[in-house]
């Protein structure tokens, strides 16, 4: 077809000529491979949403919704077209984990817990956080299942026809003259075909979805054991986050500030006679000491401090709901006793054992008016009150 052809099919159609990369539904196609240039918008994008959040002062439990709920679906959606540089996934996870930490897209705080652990599901230590990367591939092995199945879709006959040319899939190499996107998808297959059972996928009843093969890229973890304690059905977000930060001894003590080289005076600032770490400012410092004595003589349980944790996983106690209610108690005191130490660091105020107590029953008793008191029908057990 000669270029006077083209143009007067344009002409009478009413389209006009492009070049390459173009975009789509705002994702970049192009036959090259897909630079790093490329994908700088889907970085700024995510940007632009942190910015436009860092007015809100949110918690860390606030924060982690809008990762897990918006940032990570910006780019789930490119990452079902076609491979993400390796380049671009390590900038936008970085861009997420500063918001998460430091409430901007800017590092501007040390993190707590590293961005893999975080990208853990729960119940093996981590807050349900995608990993980019791993979905990325979990998202492209579609493709790699599609040829295993020779399903009925163009694309798959036109790689027949173009690449594989009657080959079998699993047997296939690729020339050295491929686009760089079929290397890759070729690399996936390699990667995922251990997960292949005389092609069958090994789960999903042999048939490939993205979620399982994102949890088989995963790979077996170790449960916690703490994870009853700091996720129940009564948790409350934000004392949970805290709480997740303390049974990892993540929380920025000023013995872990020594250790970075961030403060030169390590002393517990309800005290100021100890060295302030995890074990002391929550347990034993005489402050906190109080508090706990201020906590079982509310709850009417003894609960041995030093080993609080170890107490909650070997408690056997009837009432379902009473258990849950000590345990959001528990959460509850270490996020009010970590709060109660930033205010006395920021202004200089110590508030009273018995304010840190009221503060801990206003929360766990409308906790349980928001999850249970609402349902008429139903009675508790056991009723936690101000009085």
């Amino acid at each position: 077809m000669t270029h006077g052809e083209v143009d007067y099919i344009l002409q009478l159609s009413g389209f006009k000529a492009g070049v390459f990369p173009f975009r789509y539904l705002a994702i970049p196609i192009s036959y090259k491979r897909m630079t790093v240039g490329d994908c700088t918008r889907l970085v700024e994008k995510v940007g632009d949403r942190i910015r436009g959040w860092g007015a809100k002062k949110l918690s860390y439990a606030g924060r982690l919704v809008l990762i897990r709920a918006v940032l990570t679906q910006l780019h789930s959606f490119w990452t079902r077209v076609f491979v993400i540089p390796l380049t671009v996934i390590d900038r936008i996870e970085g861009v997420c984990r500063n918001y998460l930490w430091s409430g901007s897209d800017q590092y501007l705080k040390t993190p707590a817990v590293t961005w893999e652990k975080i990208c853990n599901e729960k119940r093996y230590g981590g807050r349900d956080i995608v990993n980019a990367r791993l979905w990325n591939q979990a998202v492209i092995g579609k493709y790699t299942w599609w040829l295993a199945a020779k399903t009925d879709h163009m694309w798959i006959k036109w790689v027949d026809h173009v690449y594989m040319k009657g080959k079998s899939w699993h047997e296939y190499i690729p020339t050295n003259n491929s686009s760089w996107t079929w290397h890759k998808i070729c690399q996936i297959r390699d990667i995922m075909k251990p997960g292949y059972i005389n092609g069958k996928w090994m789960d999903n009843n042999g048939f490939y979805s993205v979620s399982s093969g994102y949890q088989w890229l995963y790979g077996q973890q170790n449960k916690v054991t703490w994870c009853p304690l700091i996720l129940t059905q009564m948790s409350i977000p934000n004392h949970s986050v805290i709480g997740w930060l303390v049974v990892q001894e993540r929380l920025m003590t000023r013995e872990r500030l020594l250790k970075f080289g961030f403060t030169t005076d390590g002393a517990c600032f309800f005290c100021q006679s100890h060295l302030e770490t995890h074990q002391h400012l929550l347990y034993e410092c005489k402050f906190s000491q109080i508090c706990w004595d201020l906590m079982r003589g509310w709850l009417k349980v003894d609960f041995p401090t030093p080993r609080i944790i170890a107490w909650c996983l070997k408690w056997r106690c009837k009432s379902l709901m009473k258990k849950q209610i000590v345990f959001i108690v528990i959460v509850a005191a270490w996020y009010h006793l970590w709060h109660a130490r930033n205010v006395c660091r920021l202004e200089a105020l110590l508030i009273s054992p018995s304010m840190l107590l009221k503060q801990v029953k206003q929360d766990v008793c409308r906790r349980c008016k928001d999850r249970v008191w609402s349902l008429k029908a139903h009675k508790l057990p056991w009723e936690p009150t101000y009085d």
